[in-house]
């Protein structure tokens, strides 16, 4: 008899527990382990002050369901392959810059305009707010789940034997260029472009190939070109795109509950987060310069505007080349990058700080 009292209340107690767990949608003690390629290394102030704190934050509010792993740049899968990585499923979560994807990103080329933002922190919100807002800024990310946009610390003029504070003192200079449409700006303002790319940047200026670089603040220390360049000229030019997405195939393998964690601390929050740090790194540099003597400037508003008037055409010609893409409303999506770029930019501090 009291054989069965105690099979009897072990059954009610298995059938309770399976009623429970079917109560909870979606519900499932599996693990998943997540593949995290990112542009930065682990060392980067972004990936310990943004990325990686992320990370441990899911396995905390997933109780340890949710296992991603960081791997730094080419460890995975070569920089420039991440997006079609992510998309192919050999990494599970890509973070990476839009500039490796020419002809794939083209409304975040937006971000390479010039004079639109003050920092890292007020581009990255604007741009997650225009893949918010626009759908065709969403169509050129569809294969992937997209968990948040940012861009790159804004680009500054460095320069070896002499500060830069008027466009009389910028003209004639020979200045190197990381990328193509910094290549026009720079002609535009007067200067000689040299193409040239961050490894060989140092070398070109301690030989005297060229006389400066238009480039952030974060990477100078990395690649030596603190020991060439010692004067810095503050003109918050432009800024490059940069994404963070999902293999949509494992995005739908995920229960709701782990989905619904991953979609509540991702958007906005880390937009906000890379842009921050990428500023408060960038804040760091200049104050570790200035302590090795070096010389900044800030660009007065009055200067500012010349060089603006200078470069207007870069902004038409960009324009006039999406509308010829057929992106038919690029210039409303425009205007609300210029007006979030204010906007933002008035709320936070910046990238650069006396």
């Amino acid at each position: 008899m009291r054989k069965h009292f105690h099979q009897s209340v072990f059954m009610i107690l298995i059938g309770a527990i399976a009623v429970l767990c079917l109560a909870v949608p979606g519900w499932s003690a599996d693990k998943f382990e997540l593949k995290f390629a990112c542009e930065y290394m682990d060392r980067h102030p972004t990936s310990i002050n943004a990325f990686l704190p992320w990370i441990k934050k899911m396995g905390e509010l997933s109780q340890g369901r949710l296992q991603i792993q960081f791997y730094n740049p080419n460890a995975v899968c070569p920089s420039k392959e991440t997006y079609s990585s992510t998309v192919a499923g050999a990494v599970d979560i890509g973070a990476s810059g839009t500039i490796w994807n020419p002809g794939k990103f083209n409304l975040s080329e937006i971000t390479e305009l010039p004079f639109l933002f003050n920092g890292a922190e007020a581009g990255s919100l604007t741009m997650w707010e225009l893949y918010k807002r626009f759908p065709e800024w969403r169509e050129e990310s569809r294969e992937v789940q997209m968990l948040w946009q940012w861009t790159s610390a804004l680009f500054q003029l460095h320069t070896v034997k002499k500060p830069v504070r008027t466009l009389e003192d910028f003209k004639g200079l020979k200045i190197i260029s990381w990328t193509a449409p910094m290549n026009n700006m720079i002609r535009l303002l007067g200067a000689n472009a040299v193409d040239g790319k961050p490894t060989d940047t140092y070398l070109a200026l301690e030989r005297g190939m060229a006389d400066g670089v238009i480039c952030p603040l974060a990477p100078m220390r990395s690649f030596k070109i603190t020991d060439a360049a010692k004067h810095h000229t503050i003109i918050d030019l432009s800024a490059s795109g940069f994404w963070a997405g999902m293999n949509q195939a494992k995005w739908n393998s995920l229960p709701p509950d782990l989905q619904k964690i991953i979609e509540e601390n991702v958007g906005d929050k880390m937009a906000q987060l890379s842009g921050r740090t990428l500023d408060e790194g960038a804040i760091q540099d200049s104050k570790w310069m200035k302590e090795q003597k070096h010389s900044f400037y800030v660009l007065s508003p009055a200067e500012k505007e010349k060089w603006k008037e200078k470069l207007k055409p870069v902004t038409e010609e960009w324009l006039k080349k999406m509308e010829q893409k057929g992106y038919k409303n690029v210039r409303e999506i425009h205007e609300a990058t210029v007006s979030m770029g204010k906007e933002y930019s008035a709320k936070t501090k910046g990238g650069y700080a006396e």
